[in-house]
């Protein structure tokens, strides 16, 4: 049967991976059953909900692939059918103005704690005429509270959590409209889920305590409530509540460090999920095909960035050339890589991109391998101190390669190779210690791109004029 599913993020911040997963989760449900996504915006929070937050679920949504069919509707645009809801519930007498002030409704809460009973708040029914005129003199208007039967419960079938049992007893008599007439949250949520005909409500189970409100309001008016899915929590690798702390948490930093979409989706769609025991990278398709909310685990699904990097890197080393050096180029012009460089650097990365393609976990580790070729010679302190651990053997190392390599009549790969192989061997040296000093004067760094393919890519003048800087730097010290 094709489901009406909805996401409903609140534009008051970035989209986080928690949002995206469930983004991801809803969307999925909705093509597996060629239903319908529907994107609604829950913007009644006024002080907190921006455009610019707006903007930024909706680029993140797009990025991801997680394209609506209906929406974005804003519940900002909504009022009237809200507050049409509210007259509908006056009229039937389930709700009842409270004109209670919040202090006197903490001292209802403080005597319950006291009396060991839950915490909830009942307002005063029985007003007269007389006194709700004296508050009408001192200015005050009330809220509308929802009357909750507390002799009865409300019972979910989850589909995640299985059945949930919440006793009316326990649930207070929940504002649905403030004093000011504008909707809460749960009044809000509630019908529009009822009116745009939402079948399944898939969220994080942060919001199950907000689900039997919404299913009293949703009967209230008549109709009968979605069904329902909570999914876990997000724990960062230590087993607490992923924030900040755990390295990037909005899609938006993920993709400006250099993560690809098809990644961050596979990464996304196994939070909690998982088709079988060995699967840990889908298509788009195959996810659609596959996924079942009923294979969503009731545990907390664990976010670790480190384990983001390896399947990123997995993705990038599976990408064609052309798609790589194009998504490779598009990163860096985000993170403002070309402003300061002449039009012939796009062609370099390009030239370098199979060199760096099987060695990258994330884009944004191009420039740490390959940003050497766009600056002047600088010798990070770390492989300074490695070359000047010995000065000696380095200048024998590096003068010994510059000798070979001054005398190639062709600058290529295979040439460079076998000319460095053969010193190397003239020289009685480990690899690493005749090679490394050759990436360093070369480079400045004791990890970059291929030592063979960086001095193709820097070229014979610029290759070697880095070598005998080098030299002269390391004979200084020599002759001091």
């Amino acid at each position: 049967m094709p489901a009406r599913v909805r996401f409903a993020p609140s534009p008051t911040g970035n989209l986080h991976v928690g949002g995206a997963r469930t983004a991801l989760f809803s969307w999925l449900v909705a093509r597996h059953t060629g239903g319908t996504y529907v994107l609604r915006l829950e913007d009644t929070d006024r002080e907190r909900s921006t455009p610019e937050s707006e903007a930024q679920i909706l680029r993140a949504l797009e990025w991801l692939g997680l394209n609506w069919d209906e929406g974005p509707y804003r519940q900002s645009d909504r009022g009237e059918v809200y507050l049409s809801a509210i007259d509908r519930l006056k009229d039937a007498g389930i709700v009842y103005a409270a004109w209670e002030t919040e202090a006197e409704l903490e001292r209802q809460r403080t005597d319950a704690r006291q009396n060991k009973r839950a915490p909830v708040v009942r307002g005063r029914r029985d007003w007269t005429a007389e006194q709700i005129a004296g508050f009408e003199a001192e200015g005050r208007t009330p809220a509308w509270r929802f009357a909750v039967e507390v002799t009865g419960q409300t019972v979910i079938d989850d589909y995640v959590r299985g059945e949930v049992t919440f006793e009316h007893g326990a649930i207070e008599d929940f504002v649905v409209a403030r004093s000011d007439g504008t909707p809460t949250y749960n009044l809000a949520a509630a019908v529009d889920d009822m009116e745009m005909g939402i079948t399944h409500v898939i969220r994080g189970e942060d919001h199950l305590s907000n689900t039997p409100k919404q299913m009293m309001v949703i009967r209230a008016l008549g109709a009968e409530p979605p069904e329902y899915a909570h999914i876990p929590l997000i724990l960062g690798p230590d087993k607490k509540r992923l924030s900040k702390r755990h390295g990037a948490a909005s899609v938006e930093e993920l993709r400006e460090s250099g993560f690809v979409q098809p990644a961050v989706l596979n990464a996304l769609a196994l939070l909690g999920w998982s088709f079988d025991d060995k699967t840990t990278m889908f298509t788009v398709d195959e996810l659609i095909e596959k996924f079942s909310v009923a294979r969503i685990s009731k545990s907390p699904a664990i976010f670790d960035l480190k384990k983001l990097e390896v399947l990123n890197g997995r993705y990038l080393r599976m990408m064609d050339a052309d798609a790589f050096a194009d998504a490779l180029v598009a990163h860096l012009a985000r993170r403002g890589f070309f402003a300061d460089k002449d039009a012939a650097a796009e062609a370099l990365v390009r030239e370098i991109a199979p060199a760096v393609k099987r060695k990258l976990t994330t884009l944004d580790d191009f420039e740490a391998l390959a940003g050497w070729l766009f600056r002047p010679l600088e010798i990070e302190p770390d492989a300074w101190e490695s070359l000047t651990a010995d000065v000696r053997k380095s200048i024998q190392a590096i003068g010994g390669g510059l000798a070979r390599l001054e005398l190639l009549d062709a600058f290529e790969q295979d040439e460079i190779k076998d000319a460095l192989q053969d010193q190397l061997h003239i020289l009685g040296e480990d690899a690493r210690g005749f090679l490394e000093p050759q990436r360093i004067a070369l480079t400045g760094q004791r990890v970059s791109t291929g030592i063979y393919e960086s001095l193709v890519l820097a070229g014979r003048d610029e290759a070697l004029g880095r070598y005998r800087q080098t030299l002269a730097r390391l004979a200084d010290i020599w002759v001091a």
